[in-house]
């Protein structure tokens, strides 16, 4: 068994720090104040937990900042744990349950040396009590907590339940909020809100008093409950509606709207006037469109921010609240829902040092999550990230965020100039709507930068022929596009779910599924229940589609291939539709069959790999293409230039249509071929494989008719000259009878 002193001789001679503890170290240096590491130390005492994790989440200090500062003045050298190869023998001996417990992770064993990385280094205590239950002397690295717990789950084959422990927001340290007062008595407050209108308010339309009755005590209470019920059901947005007998309003939960309560006219202008004072908005204006927002503070530490949209309608203004919850938002990537094999491909395209990474979808998709997740993934000390955002909505530590201002020529066309000017190492542009700011970006993508934005597309083939419509050519978006990144947002099922027995199966072979899978199927369906109240739903899920450009996805947006060719080129290296994602998250039980069906669609091969990514061949003035009496079957396509058809050493044709098909003749009768063809001039043609034709023309009826158009319009064309022919001959046959 190791003895202490051999212990405390590896720690000074590694660290030199003896017993000296993360927060002393941060505070000497200046990373933290006396005052929060005193703070920090009284909440350990209280509810234990490492001192430097109880620092990250009181925001004083990021994890990136403390393995700089332990790795330059401690010397414990940084490891990221998914780059090292894992020794199995390391593992036997740090069980999970030891590892878990110190959040350490064993690298190799070598002799009686182990190597180990860990979260807090500095803790000699616990460092101690390791060695001492592995019984080896330990070579000390530091890693962030993620990179352990990641390490966790793919080497102890820790579960998604487990995982997630490690992640749960931790009870806030600081001052517990101030307790906020909840409406829950709706009635009774709208009731006394009208009375009190009813007495004070003279005219509906009269500013004066519509800005009096909006301070008045029951509309303040009403307003701050419509808020607060909002927040606590965790709703995306309240939307608050005058139609002409009721002031509706309604809530959007998950993605779906449902109505909360209708209120009486009497309080509409109030209740309105009282959101827009509070958004600092114009009471008096009511005949344009309006933007504010209003920030709610709930205790001391938490604040809610609500972006106000106001909108005049026929029966007075309408008003939207976008709620933005920062203790809501998720923006762990291993939380969204992506399937592995996607998750994978997503991960090598964001860590490459360049290249535009573009993220699709309608509005209200969950673009901005996931942008903002990969942001975090990618927020490290040393690399600088700027991003454009209209609106900004939430905020991030380590990340330079601009407001786009139109208005005043903040675009985000000039804010990517003044981007390449900062030294960035990330670009994130939150939307790409013009010539100017795709071509910015992508000559940014293409001098070393690592640039993310949007786009309103369907799915990915669809995004790469929006940037060419908007002006891009496509050889540029060969070169700087690294991945397309469409997506959906689905519904997931409630606990409460319930098995779905009586589904069709031509419905389920329509939507997608095999037709051999289907009798095997365990489909759930929504039911019902207090949790979710009532709907049989509770959350949602984001379905995926990730294009990587791949060499034959980038040779295939270069030739400017259509849609269906390029979804089945990206389907071949490896992109899972959105609606194949779909389907595995019905196979999981997560969602149902009509919330895929109503999200996605349904996607049919309309070409073969072989006729979708064929030879291309580049022919000089004179080569042969086809040569005369020869037995080979392929046939092919003319891209650029023109052919030469000659027979018996006589040029008896030209082809010079570029998408004309030739030499599918032998394919089809096969007999030699009846001539030879050849380049006149420089020419680019595609070969495809003649044994296939057949297959081409029973299975692919769009293929096979524009190949026999133009058999049948050269077939006319040959029967027009031999017509032709025959004809002249006749008449110089004529022309040479004796005169009688």
């Amino acid at each position: 068994m190791t003895g202490k002193s051999s212990l405390k001789a590896t720690i000074k001679d590694q660290s030199g720090a003896g017993k000296t503890r993360i927060g002393e170290i941060l505070c000497k240096e200046g990373y933290i104040t006396s005052t929060q590491l005193q703070e920090a130390l009284n909440y350990q005492k209280k509810n234990q937990g490492r001192l430097g994790s109880i620092l990250i989440s009181m925001g004083y200090i990021d994890e990136e900042t403390i393995i700089s500062v332990l790795s330059r003045l401690q010397h414990y050298p940084p490891v990221i744990i998914s780059r090292q190869s894992v020794s199995p023998e390391a593992l036997k001996i740090l069980t999970y349950d030891l590892a878990k417990k110190y959040m350490a992770f064993p690298l190799k064993i070598s002799g009686d040396v182990l190597d180990v990385s860990m979260v807090e280094p500095t803790d000699t205590s616990a460092v101690e009590e390791l060695q001492t239950a592995v019984r080896k002397n330990l070579r000390i690295s530091i890693s962030t907590e993620k990179d352990i717990v990641d390490a966790f789950r793919k080497h102890y084959n820790i579960n998604d339940e487990e995982y997630g422990t490690f992640f749960k927001k931790k009870e806030e340290p600081a001052e517990q909020d101030a307790p906020v007062i909840e409406v829950e008595d709706f009635g009774s407050l709208v009731s006394e809100a009208a009375a009190d209108i009813q007495i004070e308010t003279a005219s509906d339309d009269d500013d004066t008093s519509s800005e009096y009755s909006a301070a008045s005590a029951p509309i303040i209470k009403l307003v701050n409950g419509i808020m607060l019920k909002a927040i606590k059901d965790g709703v995306s947005d309240i939307h608050i509606e005058p139609f002409e007998k009721a002031l509706q309003v309604r809530y959007r939960l998950d993605g779906s709207l449902y109505k909360s309560m209708n209120l009486p006219l009497a309080i509409k202008n109030a209740l309105v006037s009282r959101i827009k004072i509070l958004s600092g908005l114009n009471i008096a204006e009511r005949r344009v469109p309006q933007d504010g927002r209003i920030k709610m503070r709930l205790g001391k530490d938490k604040a809610v921010d609500f972006r106000v949209s106001s909108l005049p309608t026929l029966f007075g203004e309408g008003i939207v609240m976008r709620i933005l919850d920062p203790g809501a938002l998720n923006v762990d990537l291993t939380k969204l829902g992506f399937e592995q094999k996607t998750f994978d491909a997503l991960k090598r395209c964001i860590y490459r040092p360049n290249g535009l990474l573009l993220v699709t979808g309608p509005t209200g998709s969950g673009k901005t999550t996931t942008l903002y997740s990969i942001l975090n993934a990618l927020n490290k000390e040393d690399t600088k990230i700027l991003t454009a955002e209209d609106p900004v909505e939430f905020n991030f530590r380590g990340i330079n965020q601009v407001l786009v201002r139109n208005e005043v020529g903040m675009t985000f066309a000039a804010a990517l100039k003044s981007f390449l000017r900062q030294d960035p190492d990330i670009i994130m542009v939150g939307e790409i709507r013009d010539m100017e700011t795709a071509e910015i970006a992508i000559k940014a993508a293409m001098t070393g930068h690592l640039v993310f934005s949007t786009l309103h597309t369907n799915d990915c083939p669809s995004t790469i022929g929006r940037l060419v419509d908007i002006g891009i050519p496509a050889y540029m978006l060969a070169s700087a596009v690294t991945m397309v990144l469409s997506q959906r947002l689905v519904r997931k099922l409630c606990q409460c779910k319930q098995k779905v027995e009586d589904l069709d199966p031509k419905e389920l072979e329509s939507l997608g599924f095999p037709k051999d899978e289907i009798p095997n199927l365990t489909i759930y369906g929504p039911n019902g229940c207090e949790i979710c109240k009532g709907s049989g739903y509770k959350g949602r899920v984001g379905l995926y589609e990730l294009m990587e450009v791949t060499d034959d996805v980038g040779k295939a947006i270069n030739a400017s291939v259509p849609e269906d060719q390029l979804r089945k080129i990206a389907m071949q290296e490896g992109m899972v539709t959105l609606r194949d994602a779909g389907l595995q998250k019905i196979r999981e039980g997560m969602t149902s069959v009509e919330e895929v069906a109503r999200r996605t669609v349904a996607t049919k091969e309309s070409m073969p790999a072989y006729m979708v990514n064929p030879d291309v061949i580049e022919c000089l003035d004179g080569e042969y293409i086809i040569r005369e009496g020869n037995t080979d079957l392929d046939f092919y396509k003319l891209v650029r230039g023109a052919l030469s058809v000659v027979k018996d050493g006589k040029k008896i044709a030209e082809i010079t249509q570029p998408g004309d098909f030739f030499g599918e003749m032998a394919a089809i009768s096969g007999e030699p071929r009846s001539a030879s063809i050849m380049a006149s001039g420089k020419a680019v043609v595609k070969r495809f494989p003649g044994e296939k034709l057949h297959e081409v023309i029973e299975k692919y009826p769009d293929v096979a008719k524009h190949l026999f158009q133009i058999l049948v319009s050269r077939l006319d064309r040959s029967n027009k000259l031999t017509t032709k022919l025959a004809a002249d001959l006749v008449r110089l046959n004529q022309q040479r009878k004796p005169l009688a």
